[in-house]
Order: structure tokens, then C-alpha cells, then sequence
């Protein structure tokens, strides 16, 4: 025994741990930042969403950004696909096709009063991409889950030549106009992951007062996309303008070909330059013209729904400069609760041993929150009166 503990490499070892847990639980481990307008209703809603003033623990195996998007990545293309109860593909007035993904329409008897979370997905993703967070809220709540899928996404036939990566709200409106008559009687709540966040985002403002949505979660939003697809990684930024390139223009070539200047795009090298020239794909006269009608920064002033919002502060994608830039009119909007963390990466939130996501347990608890409140509209609008940061 004496052998063993004073062996050079046992001395080393412990060391090595012994340090690795002072920085992991010093530098690592944190409680989030919480910047919010103070208001009873906002109070209430913090103290039922115990994660939000609880210590956040990353996995200690991947902490690291890059080792998270990683893993998220890994997870995504070896899971198995998730089994939705029912896939449906909506004509658009224009004639284009998007999709509805419902998981828990099978089980409409035994919960009345059961939500429907809306799920919107990633730049290039579909239904099963925003799998892991489906299956936690219905295994979770019971709730009534549906992936809006825009259209060019998945399996999507894409029967006008138009893509806007961003999602487009009008695409949007007819979605949720056909979910709200299906179930006129039922609470709504919007989730947005990554660029899911944008559409979410964008419609919100657009729609003010008028949101069709009780409550909603944004994951990850980048705010200016004008700006902040230029500051992606520069590694990931070249990974995704290709995907871009492989995932739309080559998928929908037969149809987008027919569009002046398509063939420009597959020059472009990275995610920043793709987006600059969306507006050949996505139905508008120019750059300018484009922005100005998906980005949601502006009209994110005019949000009404109450809105959690999540950001790390080592995403490598929509990066923290971004977060701070529009801190001085995200913290002062109504109803809104800003969750700033140190780590979790891009849309990954890992914790504990499994690895388990963070923010899906957060956007669930949030929503069950919101729902005991069953306040009207009119009553969550405040003046704002004071920022507030807990830590």
C-alpha cells in the first residue's frame, strides 16, 4: 500500500484529478445569469423553473464546445429516427409544400387539456433533428407535440422553386392556422431550435399582440442574421455553406435550377456567404430585400409572448457577441427571461454522466410554469420597471 501511494504515477494521477475538479467546479459549474424585467408574473415563473436557479453541471467528459457539437452530431446520425404518430405535408396558397411531424395525437382522450408544443428545426434539418426534444417533452408531460417542417427540408417535395433557410412566416401562419383548427381549444406553445429560433423570433414580432402562442422558448438564436452569419467558426462555417450547398441546391436542383444566378451559389464557401445570396432561392429582388423581411432582429422590439430565451456563452455558431450586442433591448422586454451560461455549446446543453440535455428540462419546465399561471394576454404586458441579473 505504502508502494502504491507513493508510486510516481499514482502521484501524478491524483494530481491531475485533483485539478481537473478545481477548475471543472471553479471555472466550469455555474448558476445561469438570468436578465429580465421585474414583474410578479415573471417572479412566479423563475421560482417554478427550478433549473434556472439551479447550478448548471456540463458533462465533465465534454465540456468543451466543440467536443459537445460533436457528440450532438454523433447522437443525431446514430440514434434511431424517431416514430411520429402522423406525417403530414400542407399545400401552401402559393402551391409549395411544407409538413407537420405530431407525436401524441394517439392519446387526445386521456388529457383534454393538454398543449401543443411547436417544435421548429434547424437551418438544415427536419423532424428528426429536434427528435431528442419531442421525445423528452412527451415522455416528460404527456403534451401534444408538432415539428413544423419548412418547405425543401426532409422529404419534402419541393414543388416551387423557392427555399428560404430561415423559414418564412407566411409558410408559418397557414401551419398554425391549420393546427389552431384542428385543435381550436388547445394552448400553444413555440419552440425554436438554432435557426428555429429566427422563424420563431421573426413571427413573434410580426405577430405582436396577435401571436397564436401562450409561451414560447428560442434556443440559440443568432438575433441579426445579417451579422451574424459572418461570425460563425470559421471551421463550422465552411461545414455548413457546404451542406447548404448539398442540402438544398443539389437535393432541389431540377426545380431551383430554373432560377437567374442559382449557379452563383455553389461558389459560395461558407454559411455567411450563402445567406447574403439566399435571396436568388428564396423569392425576393435582392440582398437587402431579403434581410429585410426574415431577419428578426427587426421587429424583436414587438414581442408580446412571454419568451425564455437561451444562449451560451461558448457557442462556436451564434457566437456571444451577438448576445451582447442585443442585450440593451433583450433585458428590457416584457415578459422576456434571458439565460446566459458559460458552456453548453450550440443547442447542446449536455449534463451529468449521460449527458443528458439541460435545456430540454428547462423548456419543459418553463412551459408547465407558464401553464399553471392561465393568465389572459393583457395581463403579462407590465412596464418594464428594472433589469434584474441572478446569478
Amino acid at each position: 500500500m505504502e508502494f502504491i501511494s507513493s508510486h510516481p504515477l499514482f502521484i501524478f494521477s491524483f494530481l491531475v484529478t485533483v485539478l481537473f475538479l478545481f477548475y471543472y467546479f471553479h471555472e466550469v459549474v455555474e448558476t445561469p445569469v438570468l436578465r429580465f424585467s421585474e414583474s410578479d408574473f415573471l417572479l412566479r415563473v423563475i421560482e417554478r423553473t427550478p433549473h434556472l436557479t439551479k447550478k448548471y453541471y456540463p458533462t465533465f467528459w465534454c465540456f468543451n464546445q466543440h467536443l459537445m457539437l460533436l457528440l450532438l452530431m454523433l447522437r443525431e446520425y446514430r440514434t434511431k429516427p424517431y416514430l411520429y404518430d402522423q406525417l403530414e405535408q400542407l399545400k401552401m396558397k402559393d402551391g409549395g409544400i411544407t409538413g407537420l411531424a405530431w407525436s401524441g395525437t394517439d392519446e387526445l382522450t386521456t388529457q383534454s387539456d393538454s398543449p401543443i408544443v411547436v417544435v421548429f428545426h434547424t437551418i438544415s434539418g427536419d423532424e428528426q433533428d429536434v427528435k431528442s426534444t419531442v421525445k423528452y417533452l412527451r415522455e416528460r408531460y404527456a403534451w401534444i407535440v408538432v415539428v413544423c417542417i419548412r418547405r425543401g427540408h426532409g422529404d419534402l417535395p419541393l414543388t416551387k422553386p423557392k427555399v428560404n433557410t430561415m423559414g418564412s412566416t407566411s409558410d408559418l401562419k397557414e401551419q398554425l392556422a391549420y393546427i389552431q383548427k384542428k385543435f381550436p381549444k388547445r394552448k400553444m406553445f413555440g419552440v425554436g431550435i438554432s435557426a428555429g429560433s429566427g422563424l420563431l423570433a421573426r413571427y413573434l414580432g410580426e405577430a405582436g399582440v396577435q401571436s397564436k402562442f401562450a409561451a414560447a422558448v428560442a434556443v440559440s438564436p443568432a438575433y441579426d442574421i445579417e451579422k451574424a452569419f459572418h461570425r460563425v467558426h470559421p471551421v463550422y462555417s465552411k461545414i455548413m455553406g457546404q451542406r447548404m450547398i448539398n442540402y438544398f441546391l443539389k437535393n432541389h436542383y431540377e426545380s431551383l435550377s430554373k432560377l437567374k444566378g442559382v449557379d452563383e451559389l455553389f461558389k459560395i464557401k461558407t454559411i455567411g456567404e450563402f445567406q447574403d445570396k439566399l435571396h436568388t432561392i428564396s423569392g425576393f429582388k435582392d440582398r437587402e430585400n431579403y434581410y429585410y423581411h426574415s431577419n428578426p432582429v427587426l421587429v424583436a422590439n414587438n414581442i408580446k409572448t412571454p419568451l425564455l430565451v437561451l444562449n451560451s456563452a461558448d457557442d462556436p455558431i451564434c457566437v456571444n457577441q451577438n448576445v451582447l450586442e442585443n442585450l440593451h433591448w433583450l433585458e428590457t422586454l416584457p415578459n422576456t427571461i434571458h439565460v446566459h451560461t458559460k458552456r453548453g455549446s450550440h443547442i447542446a446543453y449536455f449534463e451529468g454522466i449521460k449527458a443528458n440535455s439541460w435545456s430540454d428540462k428547462v423548456i419543459g419546465e418553463y412551459f408547465a410554469a407558464v401553464q399553471k399561471e392561465n393568465l389572459p394576454k393583457q395581463k403579462l404586458s407590465p412596464n418594464p420597471k428594472k433589469k434584474k441579473k441572478r446569478m
